[in-house]
């Protein structure tokens, strides 16, 4: 363990140092030696940590160079990151999880820098995972892919001996929000004193805010936007509905009494205790009860989200994903980092970080081949069915990562929203969400503007798409006919 002294001092004002105390990080068996090299790795792949420290320890007896390795919370690293970048002392390599700004803005405000990879370094690697705007800018590679988009944080994981108390057939029992409340009543009553139908993360925004989204599209949304216009569109029915469904259950009584202080982690391991029917989560939840929570593992079984109503396919709009590992800009080992990020693009490793089912692999294909728990691969195969990809106008036009940079993060947010309304402090979801919109609309403008008095060509129909078509993939091809 790395001393309380060390992050104390490493922190602005102690804070930081109090955040890293909390978490898990090792060091390399063996210690180090005073001036040796070392890199500094924080990430929040908490399924994949002793794999990872495997890997870190060999780096180091076949490179010299030791890896303080950090394993993060979500909803803690962001404001981490946040502190550790303000004093310039950002980890060599870290992921991004919680800091809410996108890598374009990252790499504009000097977060990150290029990573040393060639083309060759990454050829065992899906080439449609990399692509300008998302892990690449100017054709450099800012970020490297660890997870597909083909996944979502809100697969309903059931607890399966309350399911069957209950009587119930999950997969015909948990298909629409109507079925959804019904079973998790079912649930609760079986479950007797102390146990609720439905656990929610409600302290953390950022995954309260992907629940609903999702579920918007569950009700026949299409995201953020409408791919079709480019406009924002939370102020409509699907994500006011989505979050109404939510605010049906806890007036039900079935959400779980003390949900409002659990993040994503603590509402897990309550969970895992059988505290609560339902669980919404992504498709590492397997792998943390595993590791975590070993005596609960056969009690898990998992199925899609609920739809809206009876007879409504579900289909989930992602667009490309940003790469994973990035490369802090303030680091003085580029060759260094570069040559411990490659040990991630191997077929071999890709398949090792399938089988610790964490977020679902960037190849996709490796899920059937991997010694996985049963519920992975029906997470995998419910994915592969209803994700598709949506359009992303920094395809089409390079420009538009300029203005994405330039945006300024608009509060309160959708998951911030969430709270409220769960909360009873926002009594009027439509109100908020028509509010956020605008403020969106109004930022993305300016933004456009700035961009644009630069030289930067960008115009408001970057972002509408009129070859969209709802459940099909927006493929590369399509970019050539829009």
């Amino acid at each position: 363990m790395i001393s309380r002294r060390r992050f104390l001092g490493a922190s602005a004002g102690g804070v930081l140092g109090a955040l890293a105390a909390s978490a898990c990080s090792t060091a390399p068996s063996g210690g180090q030696a005073a001036g040796a090299k070392s890199l500094r790795v924080w990430d929040h792949f908490q399924p994949r940590e002793d794999l990872h420290k495997k890997l870190f320890a060999d780096f180091q007896k076949s490179s010299g160079t030791a890896v303080e390795y950090t394993v993060y919370n979500p909803n803690q690293q962001g404001q981490a990151l946040q502190l550790a970048f303000g004093s310039k002392q950002l980890p060599d390599i870290f992921t991004t999880a919680g800091v809410k700004l996108p890598q374009a803005r990252l790499r504009k405000d000097g977060w990150i820098a290029p990573i040393q990879l060639t083309k060759e370094d990454l050829a065992a690697m899906p080439q449609d995972a990399f692509l300008n705007g998302f892990t690449h800018f100017d054709d450099k590679l800012y970020s490297l892919p660890m997870v597909s988009f083909r996944q979502y944080g809100t697969l309903t994981w059931y607890n399966v001996e309350l399911a069957e108390k209950a009587g119930l057939d999950p997969d015909r029992d948990l298909a629409t929000w109507d079925e959804f409340r019904a079973a998790a009543a079912k649930m609760e009553s079986a479950g007797g004193d102390g146990v609720s139908g439905w656990i929610a993360p409600l302290q953390f925004a950022e995954r309260m805010g992907e629940h609903v989204s999702d579920l918007a599209m569950a009700a026949g949304g299409s995201g953020a936007t409408d791919p079709r216009t480019g406009e924002y569109s939370y102020a409509t029915d699907p994500y006011v509905h989505a979050i109404e469904f939510l605010v049906s259950l806890k007036k039900d009584g079935l959400l779980f009494p003390a949900s409002s202080s659990l993040d994503a982690r603590t509402a897990r391991a309550r969970w895992s205790t059988g505290v609560a029917g339902l669980f919404f989560d992504g498709p590492w939840n397997i792998g943390v009860v595993k590791d975590q929570f070993k005596p609960f593992v056969d009690k898990v079984g998992v199925t899609s989200m609920p739809s809206a109503e009876a007879g409504r396919p579900i289909f989930v709009y992602n667009p490309p994903k940003a790469g994973d590992y990035c490369f802090a800009a303030t680091s003085k080992q580029p060759e260094v980092a570069a040559e411990l990020l490659k040990l991630f693009t191997t077929k071999e490793v890709m398949l090792a970080e399938t089988e610790q089912m964490d977020g679902m692999p960037v190849d996709l294909s490796l899920v059937d081949k991997a010694n996985v728990h049963p519920t992975y691969k029906t997470a995998a195969a419910i994915f592969a069915r209803q994700i598709k990809l949506r359009p992303a106008p920094e395809v089409r036009n390079p420009g538009i990562s300029e203005v994405v940079a330039e945006m300024k993060q608009v509060q309160p947010d959708l998951g911030s929203i969430v709270q409220g309304v769960l909360s009873g402090q926002l009594p009027d979801a439509r109100k908020a969400l028509t509010d956020l919109d605008r403020k969106l609309t109004a930022e993305r403008e300016r933004a456009v503007k700035a961009v644009a008095a630069k030289g930067v060509k960008v115009a408001a129909g970057d972002w509408a798409f009129d070859n969209w078509t709802p459940g099909q993939d927006y493929g590369r091809d399509k970019y050539k006919t829009s």
